[in-house]
């Protein structure tokens, strides 16, 4: 079965421009561009989620995001690309850890490519 993310959410993302603070690693070099935006844009969702206190409506909503959209990128992954776990676990490190330095080095950077995101996924609703 081969699962892509929605077409919307793709053309969204492909219509921002390049993120430059976006990890890059041999892993994900075979992977298409919307697929690589869409595991970026997880992990700035779930770096953001920790600006709000923990259990907050906003909180919540933001590791939400990211968590439904890592679903359904590790089912990519794993089904369309034939990643294994530890590969996988891999890539969420690199970009996890990418998005918290880009946090903590370019706030502003951050927010933007954040709200980018948030269009992107806003989208999908």
């Amino acid at each position: 079965m081969t699962v892509t993310l929605p077409l919307v959410f793709a053309m969204a993302m492909g219509a921002a421009s390049p993120i430059a603070a976006q990890p890059q690693s041999k892993l994900v070099s075979g992977l298409d561009k919307q697929t690589v935006q869409a595991i970026w844009c997880s992990s700035l969702f779930f770096e953001n989620s920790f600006f709000f206190d923990e259990g907050s409506d906003e909180a919540l909503n933001y590791e939400d995001m990211a968590f439904d959209l890592g679903e359904r990128i590790d089912t990519i992954l794993r089904d369309d690309h034939n990643l294994r776990k530890e590969e996988i676990d891999e890539i969420w490190s690199l970009f996890d850890d990418g998005a918290y330095a880009l946090n903590v080095d370019d706030q502003a950077s951050f927010d933007a490519q954040l709200q980018t995101c948030e269009n992107g996924y806003a989208a999908l609703l």
